[in-house]
């Protein structure tokens, strides 16, 4: 780890230094000019004139009253051609075209880098299994390699990932906003990349894998945070959602860029890796030219006047209802720019498991990603890919696999904001269809005895867990996860459920060979089942419904039902 760490920890610094806050600003007590609003734009007086001269009808308010809690969440977001005209750009930023603003719909960016990093993810891992067939046949410019060996290019990304997300529970985020992550781990999937499509040799190959795993656990854990801070209400479960199905993408084109370079040419494994480096530019451009900061995170700090730029040019609001909320977020988390910033690593993990509220929602957020992971998913997936490959149609079904991962996927984010469904409902049935499937394919391996079961009907059991597990646990855990947690210890919570994710991921992957031949396939799918069974108590007593709710009133509500 302290290699990993030494690599970090100056790209954070680096990066950070322009979103570090200085003592005054960090308490609210002075504004610097370069921070400050626009002096021709900067009152609401200002903005309701320049609106009413551009023909946009301005309801009155009387002065000095806030919008609470209740009027917020009824209020429509306004993002007319009008407003976006009128709401001054955040001094710094760098200057997308006023017509591309207008354009677009205002959530278009903010969803876009994220989703680029959870492909980059699944890029790696419909690449990996090309690159590891390439390698293994030893023809390839790294000579003959052993299975221990494939092994370590195919698991390191995961060790990556595991390690990036522990050292961001003790970095921290005083320092590190959300788009600084993302810069991160744009630079750590493009130096991973580089490195181990370039090396000679296989070590240095090995430490690239374990550069772009860094990137994927930051990646990982900046997405659905940036999401879920910077959208409106009303699309968030949608938009992190989607997140899902840009990593399920990231898989199938993987697959796709190992079969259109799957030749005898001893470097037809550069190529795979190589395919991702545009995407990697890309996500770093994006990011430069037209992400704000998220305003949560800012408003955390105490810097009022940035959050009411990152959500005026996020979202299009106008300066009152910008200023309202940012009012709304500082007051329901108590953020004053102070209250966590001189926590070290041990006090903060006090405050996680010792505060009431946050050791609910760390029950919540750490349970579902547990049981996510321990129901099986990555082994009935790497089983279902043994029996693909005996019938020769490794590539065509595991693309077939992916499209049906992607369109069930699509299902979820149909419903996941529909009044008659919302997440429980999502997670409920996409469990309780996972702990039939499992159920099945158990009595159908004891129902064979000794013998082969029936590739048909394995392959359909299969299908329906897929299909289930795409509905409910597959992009609803990481939404409850992006929403669940307080303000002040969110992203130090959400890296512990990263990195309860990676870790699970990466134990049942190793012990499934191994339980398999001690036990057999019914036992092991039984016990599969049983813990799915389990995760559809924990949902029914555990989670609450948080469809139509601000972070802000989701913790309201966690606070009430202590």
């Amino acid at each position: 780890m302290a290699p990993a760490r030494a690599l970090l920890l100056p790209l954070l610094a680096a990066l950070s230094a322009a979103e570090r806050p200085s003592s005054a600003t960090s308490r609210g007590t002075h504004v610097p000019k370069a921070m400050s609003l626009p002096p021709a734009r900067a009152t609401p007086l200002a903005a309701r004139a320049a609106r009413e001269r551009a023909g946009v009808t301005v309801p009155r308010q009387r002065p000095g009253l806030a919008k609470g809690p209740t009027a917020l969440a009824l209020s429509s977001r306004r993002s007319t051609r009008e407003l976006s005209a009128i709401v001054p750009r955040a001094q710094g930023d760098s200057q997308a075209s006023s017509t591309d603003q207008s354009v677009l719909p205002a959530w278009l960016p903010l969803f876009v880098v994220p989703a680029l990093g959870g492909s980059l993810f699944g890029y790696d891992i419909g690449a990996t299994s090309s690159v590891v067939r390439l390698l293994g046949t030893g023809s390839s410019d790294l000579g003959s390699l052993d299975s221990l060996q494939l092994g370590l290019v195919a698991s390191l990304p995961l060790l990556g990932a595991v390690v990036a997300s522990a050292l961001l529970i003790g970095i921290g985020d005083k320092n590190i906003g959300r788009k600084t992550e993302m810069y991160v781990a744009s630079v750590l999937y493009g130096a991973g990349t580089l490195v181990q499509s370039l090396s000679g040799d296989l070590n240095p190959v090995l430490f690239g894998r374990l550069i772009y795993g860094l990137g994927i656990g930051i990646a990982m854990h900046a997405a659905p945070l940036y999401i879920a801070e910077t959208t409106p209400t009303e699309l968030r479960g949608k938009l992190v959602s989607l997140k899902e199905a840009a990593i399920v993408l990231g898989i199938v084109g993987g697959y796709a860029a190992g079969a259109a370079f799957n030749s005898d040419a001893p470097d037809a494994w550069r190529l795979v890796f190589q395919v991702a480096l545009p995407l990697e530019a890309a996500m770093l451009a994006l990011n430069a030219l037209l992400l704000p900061e998220s305003p949560r995170w800012l408003a955390l700090r105490g810097l009022r006047d940035k959050a009411v730029q990152a959500l005026m040019r996020g979202q299009r609001l106008d300066m009152d209802e910008a200023q309202s909320q940012v009012n709304q977020m500082m007051e329901l988390s108590g953020s004053d720019g102070a209250a966590e910033d001189d926590l070290d690593f041990v006090e903060r993990t006090k405050l996680l498991v010792s505060d009431p509220l946050n050791r609910k929602a760390l029950q919540i957020g750490v349970g579902l990603v547990l049981l996510q992971q321990l129901s099986g998913q990555p082994s009935v997936l790497y089983y279902a890919n043994r029996i693909f490959e005996k019938a020769g149609l490794g590539f065509e079904a595991a693309v077939g696999v992916g499209v049906f991962k992607t369109i069930m996927t699509l299902v979820s984010v149909g419903l996941v904001e529909n009044p008659k469904w919302g997440r429980r409902p999502l997670l409920l049935t996409g469990t309780a269809g996972m702990a039939a499937s499992l159920g099945a394919l158990s009595a159908i391996f004891a129902l064979a005895g000794g013998e082969e079961p029936s590739s048909t009907a394995v392959l359909a059991c299969v299908v329906a867990f897929v299909g289930f597990y795409q509905i409910g646990f597959g992009p609803v855990t990481w939404l409850i996860l992006s929403e669940i947690f307080p303000l002040k210890t969110r992203s130090a919570a959400l890296s512990i459920g990263t990195l309860s994710n990676f870790a699970s991921n990466f134990l049942v992957s190793a012990l499934f060979e191994f339980e398999r031949e001690r036990v057999g396939e019914s036992a092991l799918f039984a016990q599969f089942a049983i813990i799915a069974a389990f995760a559809v108590w924990f949902e029914t007593s555990q989670v609450p419904e948080t469809r139509g709710l601000s972070l802000e009133q989701i913790e309201e509500k966690l606070k009430e039902n202590l």
